[in-house]
């Protein structure tokens, strides 16, 4: 039986549709490997210049350990972990280079017991990490009468600090806030402590005790890492 024209017409259009869409098909893959093959080579050219900034940065992080400025070569190897945080090593070196900065600006002095607080220890950075040991004990002697209440904690340096153990040696900072003295939360010193200051200011460094005690001794304490001593 013979076909129509109509079903040769028919015939021809389908034909001819899939002849374009696998032109199109085929143009579009061919885009699609190209785009792949950019994509590898921009991949290929990031990591080289990420192992190009590491080596550099590795580099220069260590001339900057060799001489003596530990922080900058800290910087250095932080902006390392920035880029790719497992690179063997980088967090042992930044690790030794904290423990450097904690030593390397070292002083020692002594708290006396009967005056409470000490002369500032000296000026502190904010978000730089201090560090402060203390050794010894003394005796702590008081005829003070208590209320019902308790002793007083209204008046910062000079009332018990509520939250320290009585006794206990604390340190505070005191910055400025719009020209007037801020005095900053008191902390725990005990033994040991490595404290990050929340501001810049004066570190101060006391004994907890209340008004009218008549302790008397000395505690030894060395300080160090970020510290201006002998600041006024």
């Amino acid at each position: 039986m013979l076909k129509s024209k109509n079903d040769w017409g028919i015939q021809s259009l389908i034909i001819g549709s899939l002849l374009a869409f696998l032109m199109t098909s085929q143009s579009a893959i061919a885009q699609n490997t190209s785009k792949k093959t950019n994509v590898k080579q921009l991949n290929i050219q990031a990591d080289k210049l990420r192992d190009s900034f590491i080596k550099q940065s590795a580099d220069i992080a260590r001339k900057y350990s060799d001489a003596g400025d530990y922080e900058n070569s800290r910087k250095m190897l932080e902006s390392i972990l920035n880029i790719k945080k497992d690179v063997p090593g980088v967090k042992e070196m930044i690790k030794q280079l904290n423990e450097k900065l904690m030593t390397s600006n070292s002083s020692d002095f002594e708290i006396d017991a009967s005056r409470n607080w000490s002369v500032p220890a000296g000026l502190v950075a904010k978000g730089k990490m201090v560090r402060v040991m203390s050794t010894g004990t003394y005796d702590l002697k008081a005829e003070v009468k208590v209320p019902v209440g308790g002793l007083p904690n209204k008046i910062p340096m000079k009332d018990i600090i509520r939250g320290i153990p009585t006794g206990a040696l604390m340190g505070v900072v005191v910055s400025r806030d719009k020209g007037k003295p801020k005095i900053g939360k008191p902390f725990v010193i005990g033994e040991k402590v490595e404290y990050v200051p929340k501001d810049d200011g004066l570190l101060m460094i006391g004994l907890n005790l209340p008004t009218g005690h008549r302790s008397s001794g000395k505690i030894k304490v060395r300080i160090s890492g970020f510290i201006q001593r002998n600041a006024k």
